[in-house]
Order: structure tokens, then C-alpha cells, then sequence
């Protein structure tokens, strides 16, 4: 017995070496996947964060375009892949000056507003498209609007909406400086503006570059005039908002100049009978003033300035630029917000550039009307 269980002694000792080495080869080969993996992995997140800085430089996904840079030329807007369908009867471009603090604003009136354009799809609206220019009014906003812009475009979701940003550098912003240099407040008109009309309006006008923010929003102005399938346009502020109605009720559902001129039932010619109809259905006279180029040139509504409801009307203080859905062809003709200045102006005249404009159309024979609706919201 005692011999036996020495010799197995022998065999215990060789059964556990072969153990050990098999947990060991076991241990080895763990380590090597291990490391595999972690080498594999940084070369992937290698691979990754290089196409997403490639992809954050290029055009949006839904733009097949060349360039890397999201600009066209100087002080213009990025021109649209693809033109705008034949049939749209209406394409409204929304003019947008961002202030720099202001992104989330923007972000949600552009959300908001093709809401608008989804519910004009259904019967019997007219076809309905839209487009947004951001406009930077100040150096600090180049930047915030370059990263709206991209928000919109990296959503791979919808080809949807166009989303441009006005092209201005720093060395426009030094040369408009210099032009609105003549518009600025002495002291002695600072301390009257604020006698007049308090400090509030006083800061207003005398402290903000007004006419550095109208000569960007004429770039934009005149990108639009340039664009062949835009109809429409609204000059508006990143802080305004706007009715779910209100494209409704100021161009899509609104009666044309014929029919407010000369009543609501308009005759028609029916050349294969060669007698005279009424027309009678809404929708049919639109489509037909549409055709013929009739249109209101410049439609407002009632709003409110800081909760306070005014009635819109044709005037100094009862209207609002941001509330006023241009034609393009008024926009053509008026030419800019600068070019809108009578001569000798000042700073009181640039901070008016507004309603100076808006009067500047009106003097050119714009079709004008007004919605006695609560359909814009100034802040």
C-alpha cells in the first residue's frame, strides 16, 4: 500500500503541471484577444472621429454639392441643389436676423413656421414652400448662424427645409461700421432723444448700429430679388413668432386685389361656348388671380409689442416689419432698407429704416391690406 501511494504521488504532480499549463495557454490567449480588441477599437474611433470632422466640414447630407465650404461667392446666399418645383404657386422665403444669443429661438420659429406648410398640403390650399436666410447683424452672430444652419442640415431625416446662411465676414462688418459712422448720436442728440422719449427708446436709437443691421439685411434683400422661384418674402427678427394661421390667412386663403376691388363674383369668358360664367368658388379666383399676377404686394396683421395688442394699419407705430408678408416684386422695386433713407438722415431716420421702408413701397404703388387678425407676436 505504501508503495502504491508513492508512485502516485508522481502522477498527481504531472496531472496538476498540465493543468496549469492549459489555464496559462488559456490566460495567454485572453490577453492577446484582449489586446486585439483594443487595438481594433482605437483604430475605429480613429477612422470615426476623422469622418465626423470630415462630415461637420462638408455639405449637408440631403446637398450633393462640391464645395466643402458652406458659402457661394461673397455676401450671398448658398444656391439650392435643386430649383423649386413648377407647381409651387407659393414659395415664401423667411428673412431672419439672429442675434447672437438667440440660436434656440431661431431653431424653433423655423419648426414652427413649416408646421404651416404641412397643414397647407391638404385641400384646398394652394401649394406652399418656404426657405429661411439667416442674417447675422453683428460679427458675435457669423458664427451662431453657421451652427443653425448645420443643425438643419445634418438632419438626414427630411430634404427639408432649406436653410441658408447669409455670407458676411469680419470685413463687412468694418465696412458697414464706417458707412453708418454719419448715423450715430451726438451727445447732444442722445440727450434729447432720451428727453423726448425716454432712455429706453433713447438706447434704442442711439446705441444700437442700426444701420450696420439694415445694410446685412439688405444683402439678404437682394439675394432674394435674385432668386427666380421665390414669391414672397417676410423680414423678421429671431424672437418674433407667428400665428399657426397666419401664412393662411395672409396669402393662402386671402382674396385677391380683383376681388376687394370689384366684389366677390368675377366673370369668366368660356371660349368653348362663347358665354360668360360666374366664378364663384374662392379657390378657383385665386388660382386665377395667381395666374394673371394679381396679388397683394404687402399684407399685414394686428400684433403685439410686448403683450400689448395693436391694431395693424398702414402707419408709423401701428405696424411691425416682422408682421409684413412681402411680394417680391414690391421688394424689387423698393429696392433696400439703406436706399429707403431720405437724404439728411440720422440715427432716428436709420433706427425708422423699418417703417421707412414699408412707406418707401407704398409711395411705389404697393397693393396693401391688412388682416384685422392677432397673427404676429414682436417681442
Amino acid at each position: 500500500m505504501n508503495r502504491m501511494s508513492l508512485d502516485r504521488k508522481p502522477i498527481r504532480r504531472h496531472k496538476r503541471e498540465r493543468v496549469g499549463q492549459v489555464l496559462l495557454s488559456c490566460l495567454v490567449g485572453m490577453l492577446t484577444l484582449t489586446l486585439l480588441r483594443i487595438l481594433w477599437s482605437a483604430s475605429f474611433f480613429s477612422s470615426l472621429s476623422s469622418t465626423s470632422a470630415s462630415i461637420l466640414s462638408s455639405s449637408p447630407f440631403h446637398q450633393l454639392q462640391e464645395e466643402s465650404k458652406p458659402w457661394l461667392g461673397s455676401q450671398g446666399l448658398r444656391a439650392p441643389s435643386v430649383s423649386n418645383a413648377t407647381n409651387i404657386h407659393h414659395h415664401v422665403r423667411f428673412i431672419i436676423r439672429v442675434h447672437h444669443e438667440q440660436a434656440d429661438l431661431v431653431k424653433g420659429m423655423v419648426h414652427s413656421l413649416l408646421y404651416q406648410q404641412q397643414l397647407s398640403v391638404s385641400f384646398p390650399y394652394p401649394t406652399l414652400s418656404m426657405d429661411f436666410a439667416l442674417v447675422p447683424t453683428e460679427v458675435r452672430g457669423i458664427p451662431v448662424v453657421d451652427s443653425i444652419a448645420r443643425y438643419f442640415w445634418l438632419n438626414t431625416a427630411e430634404p427639408f427645409p432649406h436653410v441658408y446662411a447669409l455670407d458676411l465676414d469680419q470685413t463687412f462688418f468694418d465696412v458697414a461700421a464706417e458707412r453708418a459712422a454719419p448715423f450715430k448720436c451726438s451727445k447732444e442728440e442722445a440727450r434729447e432723444v432720451a428727453n423726448r422719449a425716454g432712455k429706453a427708446a433713447m438706447i434704442k436709437i442711439c446705441r444700437y448700429d442700426n444701420h450696420v443691421f439694415y445694410q446685412a439685411t439688405d444683402v439678404a434683400v437682394a439675394e432674394l430679388c435674385r432668386c427666380t422661384w421665390c414669391t414672397h418674402a417676410v423680414i423678421t427678427n429671431g424672437d418674433n413668432c407667428y400665428h399657426p394661421n397666419y401664412l393662411k390667412e395672409t396669402l393662402l386663403e386671402l382674396d385677391p386685389p380683383s376681388d376687394a376691388q370689384y366684389g366677390t363674383v368675377q366673370e369668366r369668358s368660356d371660349s368653348s361656348s362663347g358665354l360668360k360664367g360666374q366664378i364663384r368658388d374662392k379657390k378657383t379666383r385665386r388660382m386665377l388671380a395667381w395666374e394673371r399676377g394679381e396679388q397683394w404686394d404687402m399684407v399685414t396683421t394686428d400684433f403685439t409689442t410686448s403683450g400689448i395688442l395693436s391694431r395693424g394699419a398702414w402707419g408709423l407705430g401701428f405696424v411691425d416689419l416682422g408682421g409684413i408678408l412681402f411680394s417680391k416684386r414690391i421688394l424689387m422695386s423698393a429696392q433696400g432698407f439703406i436706399a429707403s433713407l431720405p437724404s439728411g438722415s440720422r440715427a432716428e431716420q436709420a433706427h425708422n429704416a423699418d417703417w421707412l421702408f414699408a412707406a418707401r413701397a407704398l409711395r411705389l404703388g404697393a397693393r396693401a391690406h391688412v388682416v384685422n387678425q392677432l397673427l404676429f407676436f414682436h417681442n
